[in-house]
């Protein structure tokens, strides 16, 4: 049998999202599991490798490919880093099903974030090209649409991480185990965000060193915008 063409496996998200039914079901059976992993794993390099390439036209140059290259080692990190969470929470309340349905479930979900960024591209590149790359202001201005812009595409995939949840674990045992992971794998991501830093500034490294953390540099950089810095 030949390998599938490279546009065959991109219609996982086909499958994902208007054949959510079928996909659950074969799920909760552990059919095709190995081409829903390795097709997920695909669409989410290339779509968030898009999005990422766009984030880097601000600064430009060799931003460009590193930003290309953040956006999937930052989503792919954060779910295998919180896999093991959601799992090991799920079978404690009650939950019957293995790691590699866990894996898939969560990867489902990232497929559709990444499919909404690539989506949610034309918007982005428009204000990138559209917003002077001289003030203070603007970058963060544009910082703040790019956190906006993460924080919808990971809403729609909450919601559908959440639909996966209630399909695969009937009852309400599972409800922990949802939160939980959700809310650990949100800061893991967000800090995970900030130390691949930076996307918006040009700078001869792929990463700057750690300091602060996410959420101390979102306040500062809100509270210095309000301050009209440029």
């Amino acid at each position: 049998m030949s390998e599938p063409s490279l546009l065959a496996r991109f219609s996982v998200i086909n499958k994902f999202i208007k054949h959510r039914d079928d996909f659950i079901t074969n799920l909760i059976k552990q059919r095709n599991l190995k081409d829903y992993f390795i097709n997920s794993n695909l669409a989410i390099i290339t779509f968030s490798a898009v999005y990422g390439a766009t984030m880097g036209i601000y600064p430009g140059g060799i931003q460009v490919l590193y930003s290309a290259l953040k956006i999937p080692m930052l989503l792919l990190i954060a779910l295998y880093v919180t896999a093991p969470s959601y799992y090991v929470m799920s079978s404690l309340f009650g939950g019957r099903h293995s790691f590699s349905q866990m894996v898939i479930l969560l990867l489902s979900s990232l497929t559709v974030m990444s499919t909404v960024l690539l989506a949610l591209v034309p918007i982005n590149l428009f204000f990138i090209l559209t917003t002077a790359n001289s003030t203070y202001s603007s970058y963060a201005f544009l910082v703040i649409l790019n956190v906006i812009i993460f924080a919808l595409a990971g809403l729609f995939a909450l919601v559908y991480l959440l639909r996966g949840f209630l399909s695969m674990y009937p009852g309400i045992s599972w409800t922990a185990a949802f939160f939980v992971g959700s809310i650990i794998f949100m800061f893991v991501g967000t800090q995970l965000a900030w130390v691949l830093r930076p996307y918006f500034h040009y700078y001869p490294q792929f990463i700057r060193p750690i300091e602060k953390n996410f959420y101390v540099a979102m306040v500062e950089l809100v509270f210095n915008l309000f301050r009209g810095i440029d």
